[in-house]
């Protein structure tokens, strides 16, 4: 028997019951009023975490026509994938390395940079490699102190094979609608380091500290460049009763999309799905997507999440299983097996929009989208 790749199967007609559509032209929207926003900055998409859910290859191979400075991700397999797949665009590695992988082969990556340890096996391993060096100006996650780096600098000085390009720090509380003190705070430890910087002869071509929240709240002069994540696929970070919220005009690019897959009839008492969690108050019909929380059905969305079937929104019951997730469409007229059933919609407006369904289960978008399986078919509609 003929053995077929998945893309074969793709090509010779197999139909996906399950697929996340991409939208290029919200991508594109995205990045251009991020660009409006922030003029003097180079904006730099992250593409970690299967770039936030919607497909690493399809989202690489379009930001790498838009001419960013960087394309950012986590890790250095990240950056080997978007070697594999003949990126141009330059690459910066944000995450912690192993040293011991720096010994293996020469890389062409620019590397953030927060302990000694690192530095010195790229200088070992890696000539001539551009480091960014992180510091932390509050967050207490990664980065150099800035009451160590003084002395930091002194050995990365020390180091020849090292080219230091870049600055760079996180914000930790942009996100919060109620005050900016604590980020305040951290733009003023980043200006310490700056100054630092300065005394010691070091010139920096690249500074940085804002993800999506600072991007939208923050705009100083002595940032040149952000690390946009989820407002570059078009999903604000900001809570409703943030000052800022509309400040920055986002286009969801992702929907996530199933099959209904059968209709059944029930009766007045019947339970449905795992633990007897939904009985039904009257007779019902009821229908069956192909999907659950392996493909990105948000488990806690059970008997209270709704999918879109044409222009309506019908319930979720009963506990979502594993690739299987029950709904209610008694008031769907003629229900077609096979037809189309939006799990998250890419309108913001929507009842199952990925950020309407975070809020209704008490999460924030990133998790939604970082559950949405890898192997479930990503595609490009415009």
């Amino acid at each position: 028997m003929k053995k077929f790749s998945l893309e074969e199967f793709r090509k010779s007609g197999y139909r996906t019951l399950n697929w996340v559509e991409i939208s290029k032209k919200a991508l594109i929207k995205n990045h251009k009023a991020l660009q409006i926003l922030h003029p003097q900055s180079k904006i730099c998409p992250v593409l970690k975490s299967n770039a936030y859910g919607h497909g690493f290859k399809q989202i690489a191979e379009i930001f790498d026509t838009l001419n960013y400075e960087f394309l950012i991700v986590d890790s250095l397999f990240e950056a080997y994938k978007l070697q594999k797949l003949k990126i141009k665009t330059r690459i910066l590695i944000m995450g912690y390395t192993a040293p011991v992988n720096f010994s293996k082969k020469k890389l062409n990556f620019d590397f953030a940079v927060s302990d000694i340890q690192t530095a010195r096996a790229l200088d070992k391993y890696q000539k001539n490699c551009r480091v960014h060096i992180f510091i932390d100006t509050g967050m207490r996650r990664e980065g150099v102190l800035l009451s160590e780096l003084s002395d930091f600098l002194n050995e990365i000085k020390e180091l020849k094979n090292l080219k230091v390009v870049g600055l760079c720090s996180h914000f930790s509380d942009t996100d919060n609608p109620k005050s900016l003190d604590f980020t305040n705070m951290q733009i003023q430890n980043y200006n310490k380091a700056l100054m630092i910087f300065k005394q010691k002869g070091l010139s920096l071509e690249h500074r940085h500290i804002s993800a999506s929240a600072g991007a939208i709240k923050i705009y100083d002069k002595d940032f040149n460049m952000i690390r946009a994540g989820i407002a570059h696929y078009g999903i604000t970070p900001l809570e409703k009763n943030d000052k800022f919220y509309n400040k920055l005009s986002l286009t969801p690019a992702l929907q996530l999309c199933s099959t209904l897959a059968m209709v059944k009839h029930i009766k007045k008492g019947d339970s449905v799905g795992y633990s007897r969690k939904f009985k039904a108050k009257k007779d019902m019909t009821i229908g069956l997507l192909p999907a659950g929380y392996y493909e990105g059905v948000e488990r806690s969305l059970s008997n209270k999440g709704f999918v879109k079937i044409r222009k309506f929104f019908y319930p979720i019951i009963g506990q979502v299983s594993m690739n299987m997730t029950t709904i209610d469409i008694t008031n769907l007229k003629n229900p077609k097996i096979g037809e189309k059933v939006i799990i998250y919609s890419s309108n913001v407006d929507d009842k199952n929009s990925i950020l309407n369904s975070a809020i209704l289960v008490g999460t924030i978008p990133y998790v939604l989208l970082a559950n949405i399986a890898e192997s479930v078919r990503r595609k490009i509609v415009d």
